[in-house]
This record gives structure tokens, C-alpha cells and sequence, in this order.
């Protein structure tokens, strides 16, 4: 999963890992409060002992409380 402050995901970009696979929301920590932010994710699956990811997902505008 990554965040941004930019739609095009150039700016200000984090990375989380959620590992839980019915994880509906993971909390990320050090975001500014009030701010609007764009997240995109994609999966993964372990073939052998490589990760194999998908595409992204089309990012999504959400504000922080």
C-alpha cells in the first residue's frame, strides 16, 4: 500500500506492508492531521520463494482526521 500527498504518486510518497489479508484499513503512523492524501495498493503472492505483485490499484483521495 502507498500513500501520497500527490495524485501522480511522486511527492511525499510512503510504503506500508499489510500482511493480514482481510485487512480492511491499517493505520498509518507520522501523517499530518487534516490533510488530504491519495492510496493506492496491490497484492502480492509467494510463488516458490519469490513475491509475484499485481498492477496498482488506482489511487483514491481520502483526508486524515
Amino acid at each position: 500500500m502507498q500513500v501520497a500527498t500527490d495524485k501522480k504518486f511522486k511527492k511525499n510518497k510512503k510504503s506500508i506492508l499489510v500482511k493480514k489479508q482481510k485487512t480492511t484499513s491499517a493505520k498509518i503512523k507520522k501523517l499530518k492531521s487534516k490533510k488530504k492524501y491519495y492510496v493506492r495498493v496491490r497484492t502480492y503472492k509467494v510463488v516458490g520463494r519469490k513475491k509475484v505483485y499485481s498492477s496498482w490499484i488506482n489511487g483514491k483521495a481520502t483526508k486524515t482526521k
